[in-house]
């Protein structure tokens, strides 16, 4: 395994690249770059908005996923779900149905029910974004992450690679054995949150793993981690050079205490591992235990400017 071009693939792989455009985000709204917001009363509300060229090609998995990625959000903030809302454009009437039904069958494997949203059916592009709401009662935020804190990935490995225009790499664990235990492997990140086994945690998304972590150690006010690429938990039908650029999913990067987390997820049968250690530098490195390679020095230059008031 060659460190240096693994952490070169990492930092041009588009999915991190475009979030350099959150940089509009942070300079006209502002924000601490978690995907949820937390209100005062516990209540989590978060959005996503489905990849267009995803919905346009593939209508009903895009509704699944619109579903998956936004519950993933609401799991990151130790948020268990209440409910969600849809808002679906579509070029014509079928398509409307397919990511429709795609979204409803997605809300009846996780037990979330679908209370409104809005759709216009009018010619051009399909698009799709998901709203939760949920209920945190110890939430989780990357602002708590501190240097020293153990960094642990929990990963569903069992399921396929789905397959998305462009290139772009997507595991579903819905098409693998756990599947029908969704709703209760989600909320195992509730469940750590209110144990107090973690404390800080972010979902896996577009960036792949290392990507992620980039924005979490931004999150968590521009921190470092050295992530151990040779201790990730990996399924057996991908390389780590694939799988370290993919959306899974069922995917969180944790900061917490490491033997109660693993304790937890191994007994529901999760893969899950203890991958570095945060720290103060701002880099966030690829290591393989013998060799280092830097993917963003944060000290440095900001990935999205979105961080917690100083």
């Amino acid at each position: 395994m060659d460190i240096q071009s693994l952490a070169a693939e990492v930092r041009t792989h588009p999915g991190l690249i475009e979030k350099r455009g959150l940089a509009a985000v942070a300079d006209g709204i502002g924000g601490d770059g978690d995907d949820a917001a937390v209100l005062d009363d516990g209540i989590v509300v978060c959005t996503e908005a489905v990849w267009p060229p995803f919905v346009q090609a593939s209508p009903r998995v895009a509704g699944i996923a619109g579903v998956v990625t936004v519950l993933s959000d609401l799991a990151a903030t130790g948020a268990r779900p209440l409910a969600i809302l849809d808002t679906v454009v579509a070029g014509d009437p079928d398509t409307a149905r397919e990511v429709l039904a795609g979204v409803q069958a997605g809300a009846q494997r996780f037990g979330v029910p679908v209370v409104g949203g809005h759709t216009t059916v009018a010619p051009g592009h399909a698009g799709l974004t998901t709203t939760a709401v949920g209920r945190a009662v110890r939430p989780l935020r990357a602002r708590n992450a501190r240097p020293g804190d153990a960094l642990v990935v929990v990963v569903i490995t069992d399921g396929e690679e789905v397959p998305a225009p462009d290139g772009a790499s997507f595991f579903s664990h819905l098409r693998g054995s756990r599947a029908g235990g969704a709703a209760a492997d989600l909320a195992l990140m509730a469940d750590a949150a209110e144990a107090g086994d973690a404390w800080a945690a972010r979902d896996i998304s577009m960036p792949g793993i290392a990507g992620s972590l980039v924005q979490m150690c931004e999150s968590a006010g521009r921190l470092g981690c050295a992530l151990r690429v040779d201790a990730l938990p990996i399924p057996a039908s991908m390389d780590l050079r694939r799988w370290i650029i993919t959306f899974p999913s069922y995917g969180f990067l944790i900061a917490g205490d490491p033997s109660a987390l693993i304790t937890r997820f191994m007994a529901a049968r999760i893969p899950v591992a203890e991958v570095g250690r945060f720290d103060e530098s701002g880099r966030v490195r690829l290591t393989d235990g013998t060799d280092e390679a830097l993917v963003w020095d944060l000290s440095i230059e900001p990935l999205t400017g979105l961080s917690p008031p100083a």
